[in-house]
């Protein structure tokens, strides 16, 4: 978004976490969620965690991404736990967000695929067949840093 508009920065935090970062509401996390389309997946593949981007969109409170044969889609079909991160920084102003959402994996079904087309959701790089992923949101943290809200409280 443009500088200074409401994804960029939050409105205010329902207090601190113990690193002093404001905790974003549930509801202020699904908007932003809801505003972004490019997050950061994080699941384990074999022993070890991988992290890939993802195109996706806020379907309710699911996350809804397509994915090729390969990690995500087996690791849905498994119903592995994953999580989607997505943030904003201003290095200039040290401020920022960030919000997690974490979930089991779905892959959901062909039949469903007509339904999902209206979401719009484009794949990343995607070039052979696709599958609907859904990751149902069961944890949504979120937090903020803000220097003049540090400074606030400081005072």
């Amino acid at each position: 978004g443009q500088h200074g508009s409401w994804s960029d920065r939050p409105p205010g935090s329902e207090g601190l976490d113990s690193h002093g970062l404001g905790v974003l509401g549930e509801t202020t996390c699904l908007h932003l969620l809801a505003h972004e389309r490019v997050g950061r997946l994080g699941l384990n593949v074999g022993r070890l965690p991988v992290i890939r981007p993802v195109n996706y969109v806020l379907a309710g409170r699911s996350i809804v991404f397509r994915s090729e044969r390969g990690d995500k889609l087996r690791a849905a079909q498994n119903g592995a736990w994953a999580c989607l991160e997505v943030d904003q920084f201003d290095r200039f102003e040290h401020s920022g967000w960030s919000v997690l959402a974490t979930g089991r994996m779905v892959a959901l079904p062909p039949r469903h695929s007509q339904e999902l087309e209206r979401l719009h959701v484009v794949p990343w790089a995607l070039h052979g067949e696709s599958w609907f992923v859904e990751l149902a949101i069961e944890a949504l943290p979120g937090v903020q840093s803000d220097v003049s809200d540090r400074q606030a409280v400081q005072a």
